[in-house]
């Protein structure tokens, strides 16, 4: 790995001592932005309860008295986005689901994507420095959003774009079968990172259309297939499977046109997809230093000679891909609902667009200006990461957010159907979403049974097979105990009476149930009357907020 780090230009064995203190600083920095994810015992990422629930599901479904084998369907077959899933499942037994799922997300989804695009920049000859800008990356809305198989997807397309550009330039037989190896893995990461990174291998090819033999580009194209192939069946199965457009409802077409976004919210989707974790503005103070920096590294041209044998084409490749990232993010539709259920599909590309914009800096080793410019970014995301680790401890862990919460969902018995309830619904949040979604998946992750609010999740091995019906969102203003009750044996209430803009305890005094835990800002309640855990549960709704 360390030849990764050394600069263009013929050097001795030994890395120098000013190159090594800036590798130990790297190193650092991808430590600090590890930190944050083992801060506290809860993670404040959207999804990421219910992603929790599948390899759960599939850990219990062997114990009776979770209910999981009753409660769950199981579908074993090779399908997208399902990475994060077998990698928990298979560490589950050995470590906890939870501490599992964290060496995921920390491995593969925030220290990997840093290394894999030093990784890039050495193979178009840019100096591995500027790999510091893509640290805070990794700390995306993406990653806040809890769309961990997308993210462990990033690093993975960067890896398959060096690859296929070094078997441009150089071919073996090794560059070969670590292509084909790494889209062989991209799908099941993520299917549309995998058609995205392989468009822009596709152009890579294109542009050395004119110097290589056709013979060389089919080489470097084939490996690209594995991916495509092992995903055929579920492909067709997926579109054979899609509603049917008729005279009342748009076909695909339409509904992917009517999905774009309007001219007017491309400057809002930039801004809330690219580092947008928080209400506030410390994600916006950190986005700009890092603009800043890229802008002041394009326009500053002292560099020193770029690397000997650096082709003119690779010299432009970069640029050649952030251009068609940016006609993606502006054609893409915001989501499609059919044939398949995928949403926040254009704005997706933004963090590969940054990391082109990176990679397309003018060629060779960063003069000393350059290194000086790259300080303040250094700062900033210190800065920020240090406080993302003391939030997650005592912001979201403390009293304002899952302190209690432990002690309260293990009073939850192996089995239970859980409702969760949330008064503080309709708040401004404290970050750019609210985390407390899919809380109530937790009682899935710990003892089995069944969780809502939560919807199908597309590509996964094991799903509900019904859920009862629940309020929006576990709006807890939404409530009403004869229609949502009935299903539910457990209901998970978090509570803010105290708060502005907070809803009673819909439950509270309530004779059909009965109060087993209370910690923090959390309730437990069991059901005590009829109406509740003997009802008939519901088909589930077909969308879902648990996205891949």
């Amino acid at each position: 790995m360390r030849e990764w780090f050394r600069p263009s230009q013929p050097t001795t064995v030994s890395l120098p001592r000013a190159q090594r203190l800036e590798l130990a600083l790297f190193a650092t920095l991808i430590l600090a932005s590890v930190a944050p994810l083992f801060a506290g015992r809860y993670l404040p990422f959207f999804d990421y309860p219910a992603h929790l629930s599948v390899p759960a599901a599939l850990r219990f479904r062997a114990a009776p008295a979770t209910h999981v084998a009753e409660l769950w369907d199981l579908k074993l077959r090779l399908v997208p986005n399902s990475l994060h899933y077998g990698f928990v499942y298979v560490c589950s037994f050995v470590m906890s689901i939870e501490l599992a799922s964290r060496l995921f997300v920390a491995l593969f989804c925030v220290a990997a994507l840093p290394l894999a695009a030093v990784f890039l920049l050495r193979t178009f000859g840019r100096d591995w420095r500027l790999a510091v800008l893509i640290v805070p990356l990794a700390w995306n809305r993406c990653l806040w959003y809890g769309f961990i198989d997308f993210c462990a997807a990033l690093p993975l397309a960067l890896v398959a774009l060096a690859l296929v550009e070094r078997e441009l330039e150089r071919p073996s037989a090794k560059l070969t079968l670590a292509i084909a190896l790494t889209f062989l893995v991209l799908p099941f990461a993520h299917f549309f990172v995998m058609g995205l990174t392989g468009l822009l291998a596709v152009t890579l090819l294109l542009l050395r259309a004119r110097e290589r033999p056709p013979s060389r580009l089919l080489r470097a194209a084939l490996p690209l297939l594995a991916g495509p192939l092992v995903m055929a069946s579920w492909f067709l199965h997926s579109l054979r499977g899609g509603p049917r457009p008729s005279s009342a409802t748009p076909g695909p077409l339409a509904h992917l046109w009517a999905s774009r976004p309007r001219a007017a919210d491309y400057g809002a989707l930039l801004h809330h997809w690219f580092m947008d974790g928080y209400t506030g503005a410390i994600d916006d103070v950190l986005a700009l230093v890092m603009i800043a920096t890229l802008a002041l590294l394009t326009i500053d041209a002292r560099r020193a000679t770029p690397p000997v044998g650096l082709s003119p084409r690779a010299r432009v490749a970069p640029l050649v891909l952030a251009a068609v990232l940016v006609a993606l993010y502006l054609l893409l539709p915001f989501e499609i609902r059919t044939p398949f259920d995928w949403w926040a599909m254009n704005v997706r590309v933004l963090p590969l667009l940054f990391v082109a914009l990176v990679v397309a800096l003018p060629p060779g080793t960063l003069a000393a200006r350059g290194r000086l410019a790259l300080i303040p970014v250094t700062i900033a995301t210190a800065a920020f990461l240090g406080y993302v680790a003391v939030d997650v401890h005592r912001t979201f862990n403390g009293p304002w957010g899952m302190a209690g919460f432990a002690e309260v969902i293990a009073h939850a018995p192996a089995g239970a159907r859980v409702l969760g309830l949330y008064t503080d619904y309709r708040q401004r949040p404290h970050y750019a979403h609210y985390p407390f979604y899919y809380a109530s998946s937790y009682s899935v992750v710990e003892h089995g049974g069944m969780a809502a609010p939560r919807s199908a999740i597309p590509q996964s091995w094991t799903d509900l097979r019904r859920i009862p019906e629940f309020p929006p969102g576990g709006d807890a203003a939404l409530f009403r105990f004869p229609r949502h009750a009935p299903g539910f044996s457990h209901f998970l209430v978090r509570t803010c009476e105290d708060d502005a803009g907070c809803v009673p305890d819909p439950l509270r005094g309530s004779p059909d149930v009965r109060l087993l835990s209370e910690s923090g800002k959390w309730r437990l309640y069991a059901c005590a009357s009829p109406g509740c855990a003997d009802g008939e549960a519901t088909p589930p709704p077909r969308s879902s907020s648990a996205r891949p």
